[in-house]
C-alpha cells in the first residue's frame, strides 16, 4: 500500500521537482541549525600551516588544482624545508601581510635551531610559503605561535580570526588564501544566506497577505487604497532603494532584506487579492456569511488557510530564491555582508586574485553552494505551483 501510494504521488505533476527542492532546502536548513556538526573548524581558525591547500578528496584535486596549487600543498607537507623550491610573491600574497614579521625583526639575529623561522620578507628560511612554526627538532621562531603574538598575526586580517586547534584534521575542501577552512566558509555562509531569507520572507509575506485578503475581500475603498500603496512601492526603484538604505544607515545585510521585502509586498498582495475578489462571491463563503462567522474566521480560515495556503509556501520559496541571489550579489559588490562575517558573495569577491591565479576551488564551491540554493527553492515552488495547478484543474 506505501509503495503504491508512492507511486502514485510521483505520477502527479511536480512530484520530482518538489522532492530535489526538498532535499536542497532541507540541506540547507539542517546545515545552518547544526553548522558546527559538519566540520572541524571553524570559519574564524586560520590554519597558518595549510594556506591554499586543495581539496583532500583525490578526484576534486585533480578537477580544481593546478600543477601550482599541488607544488604549494608538497610545500606544506615539506614542512618548507630547503629541499623545496622557494617562489615567487604572487599579487595575491599582499593579501597575506599578516604573515610577515614585525618591522623591527629584521635587525633582530635569527633565532637559532630552526630551519623554519619567518623572516622580515615574509618567506622563510628554508624557501617555500611562510610558515607558522619551525620543523620538529628546532625551536624556531614563535612570533606566530605564542600567545600575543599569534593575537598579532590574526589581528592583521582587521581584528579576527584565531589559530587552528585542529591542524592534523583534513580539509575536505581546501583552504583559502588566509588557511581558512572552505567547509566551515560554506556553513557559515549557508546561515547567512538562510537568515537574511527569512527576514524578507517576513515582510513581504506578513504584510503582503492581509493587504491582499482585505482588499480581495472589502473591495471598494480599500482596494483602492492597497491598490495605491502598491503603485508607490513599484515605482521606486528596487537597486536605488537599497543603496539608499544602506547609505542611510548603518551597513546591516537584515536592513537590506527587510528592504528587499518591502518592494516585494505588492507582487504577493496582488496575487492573494485576485485569488480573494473570485472566491468571495462562491458559495461556500455566502453560507459562512449568512451563518453569521466573524470577517477574521471568514478572511483567514477559508479564504486564506483552506484556499490560499498553498499560494503562500509558494511564495515563500521563490522570495526565499530571490533573497539568496540578492544577498549574495550585493555582498560580492561589497554591499552586503562584510567580513568578518562570512557570506557566499564575499568569498567569491576575496577569491579572485586566487582565481586567475589557478586556484580554482575556492571560487567554485561557493558558487556551487548558490546555485544549488537557488534552484532548490525555485523547484519547491514551482513543483508547489504545479500541484496546485493540477488539483485546480480537476
Amino acid at each position: 500500500m506505501r509503495r503504491n501510494g508512492f507511486g502514485r504521488y510521483l505520477k502527479q505533476p511536480g512530484s520530482y521537482r518538489i522532492l530535489a527542492g526538498s532535499a536542497i532546502v532541507g540541506l540547507l536548513a539542517l546545515a545552518t541549525l547544526t553548522g558546527s556538526v559538519w566540520t572541524h573548524y571553524g570559519p574564524d581558525e586560520l590554519d597558518l600551516e595549510h594556506l591554499l591547500t586543495p581539496p583532500s578528496v583525490g578526484w576534486m584535486k585533480k578537477l580544481l588544482a593546478t600543477k601550482e596549487g599541488l607544488r604549494i600543498q608538497e610545500r606544506n607537507q615539506a614542512g618548507g624545508r630547503g629541499d623545496s623550491h622557494p617562489r615567487a610573491l604572487t599579487p595575491d600574497d599582499e593579501n597575506l601581510d599578516f604573515l610577515k614579521a614585525d618591522p623591527g625583526e629584521a635587525d633582530r639575529p635569527p633565532a637559532s635551531g630552526g630551519s623554519g623561522s619567518v623572516l622580515a620578507n615574509g618567506e622563510s628560511a628554508g624557501g617555500g610559503i611562510p610558515r607558522a612554526s619551525a620543523d620538529s627538532g628546532g625551536t624556531g621562531d614563535s612570533s606566530l605561535k605564542g600567545d600575543g603574538a599569534g593575537a598579532e598575526a590574526s589581528g592583521g586580517q582587521g581584528g579576527y580570526g584565531q589559530e587552528a586547534k585542529h591542524t592534523n584534521k583534513p580539509h575536505l575542501l581546501g583552504t583559502d588564501k588566509n588557511g581558512r577552512d572552505m567547509m566551515a566558509l560554506l556553513i557559515a555562509g549557508a546561515r547567512t544566506c538562510f537568515l537574511p531569507g527569512l527576514v524578507t520572507c517576513a515582510f513581504a509575506l506578513g504584510l503582503g497577505v492581509p493587504l491582499g485578503l482585505f482588499a480581495g475581500y472589502y473591495g471598494g475603498r480599500v482596494r483602492k487604497i492597497v491598490g495605491t500603496f502598491n503603485s508607490t512601492i513599484l515605482s521606486l526603484p528596487r537597486l536605488v532603494l537599497i543603496l539608499v538604505v544602506i547609505c542611510a544607515l548603518e551597513p546591516n545585510v537584515y536592513y537590506t532584506m527587510g528592504v528587499l521585502g518591502a518592494t516585494l509586498i505588492p507582487r504577493v498582495s496582488e496575487l492573494i487579492a485576485t485569488r480573494v475578489r473570485i472566491l468571495s462571491n462562491m458559495g461556500f463563503i455566502l453560507a459562512a456569511k449568512e451563518a453569521a462567522l466573524s470577517d477574521f474566521k471568514i478572511l483567514y480560515r477559508h479564504l486564506f488557510w483552506y484556499q490560499n495556503r498553498a499560494v503562500f509556501f509558494i511564495q515563500f520559496s521563490l522570495i526565499m530564491a530571490e533573497s539568496i541571489l540578492v544577498e549574495t550579489t550585493l555582498s560580492y559588490l561589497q554591499f552586503g555582508t562584510k567580513p568578518p562575517e562570512v557570506s557566499w558573495g564575499n568569498i567569491i569577491e576575496g577569491s579572485q586574485m586566487s582565481f586567475f591565479s589557478g586556484f580554482y576551488w575556492i571560487t567554485f564551491f561557493p558558487a556551487v553552494a548558490i546555485i544549488l540554493a537557488i534552484l532548490g527553492f525555485f523547484y519547491l515552488g514551482d513543483g508547489l505551483n504545479a500541484r496546485l495547478a493540477y488539483r485546480e484543474g480537476r
